[in-house]
């Protein structure tokens, strides 16, 4: 991930609550409640043709919207690939 992909994430304001968290190895600072979901839209990475896991547990697409990120949250992210 990009530098500026790690700025966007750590940004901040004064009133808010933090966690975090590692993505692919590189740690972050997102918002306190932030869900998968949010992540993905961060990150800015189509939400089709990726799989994330937390903590080494998969978390299936229909649930990135109610899957709460926690603080020291290991996420991987893999991007599926097709061969034959």
């Amino acid at each position: 991930m990009a530098a500026s992909t790690k700025q966007v994430l750590s940004e901040c304001s004064l009133n808010q609550d933090f966690i975090n968290v590692e993505i692919n190895g590189d740690a972050y600072q997102m918002l306190n409640q932030s869900n998968l979901e949010q992540l993905v839209s961060e990150l800015n990475v189509a939400e089709v043709g990726y799989v994330f896991s937390i903590n080494n547990q998969i978390v299936p697409h229909s649930e990135w919207a109610s899957t709460i990120l926690s603080e020291g949250d290991r996420i991987s992210l893999f991007q599926a690939i097709a061969g034959g």
